[in-house]
C-alpha cells in the first residue's frame, strides 16, 4: 500500500523546517524500523542502519528538522516516510451513496453544529458532491508493570484531516459498496500526509481516554508503593539511630552505623526512582488498517463576517454523522467545532482557541 494508515507519535519542531507532529511521526517509525533517535532542542539527530538509510535516500547519520534536512508537508522525505509507515497496512475502498439528501436548514445547523466567535455566518449556496474520508483502526500498547492493549478506531475528513466524531461507529449502518482491486475511482486523494499525520494524534487522544483507569491504576500503586517506602526507611532510620547508644557497640562500628545513617536518603531516592520507572506507562499506538469512502455530502459555500472582513469558506454537512462536519484550525491543525476569528492583514483567519490567543 502508498497512500494509507500511519504509524505512530510525539516530540517538538522548528517554524519554517519542520512541524512538532511531523517529527513526532518521524521519531517513532524510524525508531519502529532500526532507527537511533536523539532529541536535540527542536530537531532530531537520527543513525540509521545502512539499508534504512538508503531506502529514504539520507545519510546514515542525519538531522532531521534543521535547514539541510527539513521535514514539512509535501516533502519527498515524509513522502517515503509514510510509505515505509504504511506498507503493511491493509486499506478498503467503498462508497457510501444516499437516495436523498437534506435540502433546508442549514442555517441554523451551522449555528448549532459549530460555534462562530465574534462573527456573522450565512449560507450563501448549496450543492450536492462528494467528499472522502478514512476510517482508520489502530492498535496500542501499554507497557507498565502490566500491559494493556487494545483497539481504537477514528474517522477523519481526508481533505482536511478533521476528526469526524461518530464516524467511525456510523459509517457501517450505511452498507457501503466496496470496489474491487485495479477499479478504485479517481476520486480519493493520493497524498495523505497530513490527514495521516491528524489521523494518528487523533488515535492516540483516543487512547489516551481508552487508558484512563490504567494510568489512575498505575499512579494509585506508585503513590501506594513511595509512600510505604518512605515509612520503611523512616523507621528503619530510627532505629539504626536508636541502636548508636548500645554500650557494646566499638568506636569503629559506630562510625560506620553513622555513615549509613547519612546514605539512608540517598538509598530511598534510588528506590523511589526505581519505582517510578517500574509504573511509568509506555504507550505505543500503531495502524493496523484504513476503510476509505467516498460519500455522497451536502457542500456549503458560507460567507463569515467578522468586524468589517467577510469571507467565503466550504462546509460540508454529512449525511453519516448527520451533522456539520468540524473545520481545522489554519495554523496548528487541530480540529475545531468552535471557531475564532482573527484578522490577518486584510483577511480573516479561522482559528482555535489556543491559536487565537497568540499574537
Amino acid at each position: 500500500m502508498s497512500d494509507t494508515g500511519a504509524n505512530n507519535e510525539t516530540v517538538t519542531g522548528i517554524a519554517g523546517t519542520a512541524d512538532p507532529e511531523l517529527l513526532s511521526f518521524a521519531a517513532d517509525v524510524l525508531e519502529k524500523s532500526g532507527g537511533v533517535i536523539e532529541q536535540e532542542g527542536e530537531r532530531l539527530l537520527v543513525l540509521l542502519p545502512a539499508h534504512l538509510a538508503q531506502a529514504l535516500d539520507v545519510p546514515e547519520e542525519v538531522r532531521l528538522g534543521d535547514e539541510k534536512m527539513p521535514l514539512l508537508y509535501g516533502s519527498p522525505l515524509l513522502d517515503r516516510l509514510i510509505a515505509l509507515a504504511t506498507r503493511d497496512i491493509p486499506v478498503v475502498y467503498g462508497q457510501i451513496e444516499l437516495p436523498y439528501l437534506k435540502k433546508a436548514g442549514f442555517d441554523q445547523l451551522i449555528e448549532t453544529d459549530l460555534t462562530w466567535v465574534n462573527a456573522a455566518v450565512r449560507v450563501s449556496s448549496r450543492a450536492e458532491a462528494r467528499a472522502t474520508y478514512m476510517v482508520l483502526v489502530c492498535h496500542y500498547v501499554a507497557l507498565s508493570d502490566e500491559r494493556k492493549e487494545g483497539l481504537v478506531q477514528v474517522g477523519i475528513h481526508e481533505g482536511s484531516g478533521a476528526a469526524v466524531e461518530g464516524l467511525e461507529e456510523q459509517w457501517k449502518d450505511f452498507h457501503p459498496v466496496y470496489f474491487p482491486a485495479g477499479r478504485v475511482p479517481p476520486h480519493f486523494p493520493v497524498h495523505l500526509d497530513q490527514a495521516l499525520s491528524r489521523a494518528m494524534i487523533h488515535a492516540r487522544e483516543a487512547t489516551q481516554r481508552e487508558l484512563a483507569d490504567f494510568f489512575s491504576s498505575m499512579e494509585r500503586r506508585l503513590h501506594r508503593d513511595v509512600k510505604n517506602t518512605r515509612e520503611y526507611y523512616e523507621a528503619l532510620k530510627s532505629e539504626m539511630e536508636a541502636s548508636l547508644a548500645h554500650p557494646n557497640l566499638t568506636d569503629m562500628q559506630r562510625r560506620e552505623r553513622t555513615e549509613k545513617i547519612r546514605e539512608l536518603p540517598l538509598e530511598m531516592e534510588r528506590k523511589i526512582r526505581d519505582l517510578e520507572q517500574k509504573y511509568q506507562v509506555q504507550v505505543n499506538v500503531t495502524a493496523r488498517a484504513a476503510t476509505r469512502l467516498l460519500v455522497d455530502v451536502v457542500q456549503l459555500m458560507v460567507e463569515v463576517k467578522h468586524r468589517k472582513l467577510r469571507r467565503q469558506i466550504r462546509l460540508i454537512w454529512n449525511p453519516v454523522t448527520y451533522r456539520m462536519d468540524p473545520l481545522v484550525c489554519e495554523r496548528c491543525g487541530a480540529t475545531i467545532t468552535t471557531i475564532h476569528l482573527e484578522e490577518k492583514g486584510s483577511e480573516i483567519e479561522l482559528l482555535c482557541f489556543p491559536c487565537s490567543r497568540k499574537k
